[in-house]
């Protein structure tokens, strides 16, 4: 179908380095550098006069403005720079009339009698039209000559051109000007690069009127594949790395794209898959390529955005930066895609795009060391401390550097899972208080925040600071997946599937989505949706804890063989702890009490030693076994131990339902039905929702009958009727 086209009055301007190509095959470095001079002249004058740069073509510059007498000033003070900087000379020309704003370009036979005039112009010239000059004749600041009648190459009619004669200009002679067309004339090449131009515009130009939408009538999805260094060896590894990671966060800001997440196109670094296959796998329309080519100075980028089903190039760029310039790249790029995929940002995704940047090079250099270190840090927690330390130095290069400030706070909250006694939490929130002191709008600064107060169990503050991340970055995928979490575990079991649902659609390579996902329909009463999204989970990472919850799940289906058959792939030989929990638990809820026994006495003997955690639960199920063996003293000592810890957890704040839980679990097991129903009570109104730990428990045998467990067992299957209907009337399930 046609579109409305966005036709607009205006005045086209082409200005054009004169004698680049000699001096490009003569210094390549010195050309470069001669661009991005008067690209920055060229943006620093205009934005003074309302001019807005369309592109840069090589060593020239197309642009438009509203009115005649501001772009005549805007070119006087161009040239006027330009003669005094004596590093290089420039033609302008000028044309004005109705053009066609297309996905960030300009079309209209304006914009090619603009290119024709500039080319036939002298150095330090402005040339322009009589359409141009009608527009100045009372204003007597601008000073012009008429030079004549000409026939400008794919030009249809005959163009009265004028020169602006204010000093210090050039002013072209009619005979020079002639020798320019009979020139261009005479050099075949130019005459058909010229016609391929004019073919290209007119093409474009049909495309968007007849064909605009090939690409972004499809879903606007993309997924950036790890950049491409094209040096060799490792040494540039961290800064394609960096770059492909920051290049993500940007596009991702815009939230009618759909962009994959970093952690996710991680995995397909040096691959060697085909693109249609990739994008079926991530479930996106387009890929986009880059490589990365460090050159002596700066570096040069390549990109291509591809329609992955069809297999064709939709756009391709190439950019050669340094210094200051290469923070900027990333965001010119997210801007790009969004033009490409017809989206129009909003004030507030114009804003974020770029938000905490630096304008130093090193510093920002120094960002994406820490983040490669930092990346690599789950592995080796030694290099989060490395991490740091490069953050810090970027930080004293520019202390106004929010996003390092920002990543310094997560390096320090990863750092506090392995120093625990340290005072890490409190300076993680420090880092996120200076990031959101420079930018209060910092979505990764609330994000960052919002971390350490959900590992706190602060959930009703962790909440209130993802919700203000994702209010200005509804994309930023480590917020989402929190939020989806304290959802979960407050009990709001629909919007956590919703959350957990895009969580999931952003990074399709991370089981913890799918195991979550399945877990909720697990409590849903939906056992073979929950099935599958566990083996979804365990595809992806044969976690623990997945086992644990399908296992809960057959086992709730009195399929208790076949959840057992699961131990065989949860490793006991190194006796890892996290392991001995879930194999035990596994056992326990199978009713093998003897071998649950066992396996739970080698992590009670290793963690009595070091204290337990408040998340510790293992001693209150292994005293119910002691008590069914006679040793109810032992028993007896180990759950007061555990109950004394999460009841100075919930006394410090600690929000989330586990504890209550493990404690009603306790008191079940000391027979106090009266403490144990307080605490279960606690326990529901905190969220807790999934009866599995009281129904299948043993412990709870005898309160299954009181009054007080019958009530909120009632309130839990009612609310889980009342998600089951919204899922029945929704298109979640159909969308996931």
């Amino acid at each position: 179908m046609q579109t409305e086209l966005n036709r607009k009055p205006s005045v086209v301007f082409f200005s054009d380095i004169v004698g680049y190509t000699r001096l490009m095959g003569q210094d390549e470095n010195a050309a470069f550098e001669l661009m991005k001079l008067n690209l920055k002249i060229h943006q620093e004058v205009l934005a003074n006069y309302r001019g807005t740069i369309i592109k840069e073509l090589g060593d020239g510059i197309l642009a438009v403005f509203e009115t005649v007498p501001e772009a005549l000033s805007a070119s006087l003070e161009i040239q006027k720079i330009c003669l005094a900087e004596s590093k290089y000379k420039l033609r302008v020309g000028l044309q004005s009339g109705e053009i066609i704003f297309d996905h960030g370009d300009v079309f209209g036979d304006a914009v090619n009698v603009a290119s024709r005039i500039q080319s036939v112009g002298v150095p330090s010239s402005i040339v322009f039209s009589d359409r141009v000059c009608k527009e100045i004749v009372h204003d007597e600041f601008f000073q012009t000559v008429k030079i004549g009648s000409f026939n400008l190459k794919n030009v249809s009619q005959t163009i009265e051109l004028y020169s602006l004669t204010n000093p210090p200009l050039e002013v072209p002679k009619r005979a020079e000007i002639l020798n320019n067309i009979k020139y261009q004339e005479s050099n075949p090449w130019k005459s058909w690069v010229t016609i391929g131009g004019v073919f290209i515009l007119v093409a474009m130009l049909i495309y968007s009127i007849f064909w605009n939408g090939a690409v972004w009538e499809k879903e606007k999805s993309v997924a950036v594949l790890p950049f491409v260094n094209l040096n060799g060896g490792s040494e540039l590894d961290y800064f394609t790395d960096g770059l492909t990671e920051n290049l993500i966060g940007q596009i991702s800001k815009i939230n009618s794209i759909k962009t994959i997440s970093y952690s996710t196109m991680a995995d397909y670094k040096n691959h060697n898959l085909p693109l249609d296959s990739i994008a079926e796998a991530l479930q996106v329309t387009t890929i986009l390529k880059g490589t990365v080519e460090q050159l002596n100075p700066g570096y040069r980028f390549k990109l291509q955005l591809i329609d992955a089903k069809e297999n064709k190039n939709i756009w391709t760029d190439e950019y050669t930066r340094e210094g200051t310039d290469l923070t900027q790249l990333q965001n010119d790029i997210a801007r790009e895609i969004a033009k490409i995929l017809d989206v129009n940002l909003t004030a507030e995704e114009s804003i974020q795009i770029g938000k905490g940047e630096t304008s130093s090079a090193e510093a920002y250099d120094l960002l994406f060391r820490a983040k490669s270190l930092y990346n690599e840090g789950f592995g080796d927690p030694q290099l989060f401390f490395d991490a740091a330390e490069l953050l810090k130095k970027a930080i004293a290069l520019d202390p106004n550097y929010a996003l390092a400030y920002t990543l310094l706070a997560k390096t320090y909250f990863q750092i506090a899972f392995d120093e625990p006694n340290g005072n890490w939490y409190d300076m993680s929130l420090e880092m996120s208080s200076k990031a959101l002191e420079l930018e209060p709008k910092l979505a990764e600064g609330y994000s960052a925040r919002g971390i350490v107060y959900y590992d706190l169990g602060q959930y009703t503050k962790a909440k209130n600071t993802l919700e203000t991340a994702l209010s200005f970055y509804p994309n930023l995928s480590d917020a989402i997946g929190n939020l989806a979490t304290i959802d979960f575990v407050q009990g709001n079991l629909f919007e956590a599937l919703q959350l957990q649902t895009k969580s999931s659609n952003l990074g399709p390579n991370s089981h913890l989505p799918y195991q979550n996902i399945g877990w909720i329909f697990k409590i849903l009463g939906k056992q073979n949706e929950a099935n599958q999204w566990f083996d979804k989970s365990l595809e992806i990472s044969k976690n623990p804890v997945t086992y644990e919850l399908k296992a809960n799940s057959l086992i709730e289906q009195g399929k208790k063989s076949e959840a057992l058959k699961l131990l065989g792939n949860i490793s006991l030989q190194d006796s890892a702890e996290y392991n001995l929990r879930v194999a035990g638990s596994i056992l326990f809820y199978s009713g093998d009490y003897d071998s649950a026994f066992k396996v739970w006495d080698i992590s009670i003997r290793r963690n009595i030693k070091v204290g337990f955690d408040k998340y510790y639960s293992t001693p209150i199920n292994y005293a119910y076994l002691l008590t069914k063996k006679g040793d109810s003293l032992r028993a007896d000592s180990l759950l007061n131990a555990a109950v004394q810890v999460k009841i100075e957890a919930m006394s410090l704040g600690s929000e989330d339902y586990y504890l209550p839980l493990d404690i009603a679990t306790a008191y079940a097991v000391k027979g106090q039905p009266f403490e144990a129903m307080k605490y279960l009570q606690i326990a529901y109104d905190r969220g807790w929702r999934d009866y599995f730990f009281t129904e299948f428990n043993p412990a709870f045998e005898k309160l299954r009958s009181d009054n007080r467990y019958i009530k909120i067992l009632k309130k839990i299957r009612t609310d889980i009727d009342s998600v089951n209907q919204k899922l029945t009337s929704t298109s979640l399930q159909r969308d996931k």
